[in-house]
């Protein structure tokens, strides 16, 4: 089912909108839907994807409580 979507954007946005809806023969309204499920919404982004379990890796197998004790040892020369 369509719907209609009324937008504000700056006037040189528009006109660079049209230029590229001319050139690929496609409508604006087309462009929009096609960039929007291309790029639908996450809760991750590149840079915390690319962090995904740096921790587990720095801490190899030890659990939290063994790194909590380590580091408590550490701090107090134990």
């Amino acid at each position: 089912m369509k719907a209609k979507l009324t937008l504000s954007i700056e006037k040189k946005t528009l006109l660079k909108a049209k230029k590229l809806s001319a050139r690929r023969k496609k409508s604006i309204s087309k462009l929009f839907e096609e960039y929007v499920e291309k790029n639908q919404l996450s809760t991750t982004t590149p840079i915390s994807d690319s962090l995904k379990g740096i921790l587990k890796k720095a801490a190899g197998n030890n659990s939290y409580d063994e790194l909590r004790a380590e580091a408590i040892k550490d701090k107090y020369d134990l």
